[in-house]
C-alpha cells in the first residue's frame, strides 16, 4: 500500500473528524483543514492553499448540511455546496489534483422501490439535496480523476445526528414518535471512513455508493438505539410529522460497484450502530 499526502476539507465536520485519523491510522500524510482554515467560497483563497500544500488528493467532505434549514436559504446551501465544491474542482484540476466528493442519497427522489444503483438518474427533491447535486456535476465537469462517494443516514461521534437526538429524547422517558415510511440504511462516520480509505487505494476513479449493509426505517433505526431504553417508540407516517425539506420515501443504494472494486462487504448497520454505542458507554466512564 503507497501512503498519499491526502487534503481532508471540513476537518472539524462529523465525517471529517473520523475520516482524518482513519486516514493517519493507515499511514497517510493527512492534513485536515476545518473551514475556518480553509474556505471553500473564495476561489483565490483555496488556489493558494492547494498550491501551499499540494496533495495528491482532496477528499472533500466540507458541506453545508442543515436540510430543512436550506429550504428557506438556498442561495448559502447552492454558494457552499455548489459553488465552494466548483472552486475546489477548478483549482484542483489547474494543479492535476483529483478530488473525492463526499455526496448523498438526497439526489434521488425516492420513486424507486429497489436500491439505487450509480447509472440511476438522479431527481434531488430538496434543496439541499439540489445543492449536493451542483457539487457532483461541477466535480464531473472540472475534473477527469475523481471519486463521487455517496452516503446516506449519516451519525457519529462529533456531531448532531440521528442517534444523538433519539438517546437525548429517550432521556425524558416519554413515548417518541418517529417516521415509519422512509426506508434507507443508517450508516456510521467511523465505517464509512474505512470504506473511502479502502477506496482510495485502489486509484479506481468513478461514482460509488458507500453505506453501511442493510435496510431499515427511521422507527426500526429508533427502536434498536433504545433498546436499552424503558421508552416507547411509536411509528407515525410522513405526512404526521411535516418538515421543510421533502425527504426521499426510499433511498437505499446498491453499493456493488464500491464491493466490486475494495473487495470485501460493508458493515451491517446494526452491527456499527452497537460499535457506536458501545463507544460512546466507554467514553462517557472516561
Amino acid at each position: 500500500m503507497s501512503t498519499m499526502k491526502l487534503l481532508v476539507t471540513g476537518s472539524g465536520g462529523m465525517l471529517g473528524q473520523s475520516l482524518v485519523p482513519c486516514l493517519r491510522a493507515r499511514g497517510h500524510e493527512v492534513s485536515g483543514l476545518p473551514k475556518e482554515e480553509l474556505d471553500i467560497t473564495n476561489f483565490q483563497h483555496v488556489q493558494n492553499v492547494l498550491t501551499k500544500t499540494k496533495p495528491e488528493l482532496i477528499l472533500h467532505c466540507g458541506a453545508y448540511t442543515k436540510v430543512d434549514q436550506a429550504e428557506s436559504e438556498p442561495a448559502l446551501a447552492f454558494h457552499i455546496n455548489g459553488y465552494g465544491t466548483e472552486n475546489l474542482a477548478v483549482a484542483g484540476n489547474a494543479l492535476n489534483i483529483p478530488i473525492l466528493y463526499v455526496s448523498s442519497d438526497y439526489v434521488f427522489d425516492g420513486e424507486q422501490q429497489f436500491p439505487y444503483n450509480t447509472w440511476d438518474a438522479t431527481r434531488p427533491l430538496s434543496i439541499y439535496g439540489k445543492s449536493k447535486l451542483a457539487g457532483e456535476k461541477a466535480v464531473m465537469r472540472h475534473l477527469q480523476r475523481f471519486y463521487i462517494v455517496r452516503t446516506s443516514w449519516l451519525y457519529g461521534p462529533h456531531g448532531k445526528n440521528f442517534v444523538e437526538t433519539i438517546l437525548g429524547l429517550a432521556q425524558q422517558k416519554k413515548p417518541l414518535r418517529v417516521v415509519s415510511d422512509q426506508v434507507g440504511t443508517p450508516t456510521c462516520t467511523l465505517s464509512l471512513s474505512e470504506l473511502i480509505a479502502d477506496l482510495i487505494e485502489t486509484k479506481r476513479y468513478g461514482v460509488y455508493h458507500a453505506t453501511d449493509e442493510g435496510v431499515t426505517n427511521w422507527y426500526e433505526f429508533a427502536r434498536a438505539i433504545v433498546a436499552d431504553y424503558k421508552v416507547e417508540v411509536v411509528p407515525i407516517e410522513t405526512k404526521d410529522m411535516p418538515r421543510p425539506a421533502t425527504r426521499p420515501k426510499y433511498s437505499v443504494m446498491d453499493k456493488t460497484t464500491l464491493i466490486n472494486t475494495i473487495g470485501r462487504e460493508p458493515i451491517p448497520w446494526q452491527e456499527s450502530l452497537n460499535t457506536y454505542l458501545e463507544l460512546r458507554k466507554a467514553v462517557a466512564k472516561v
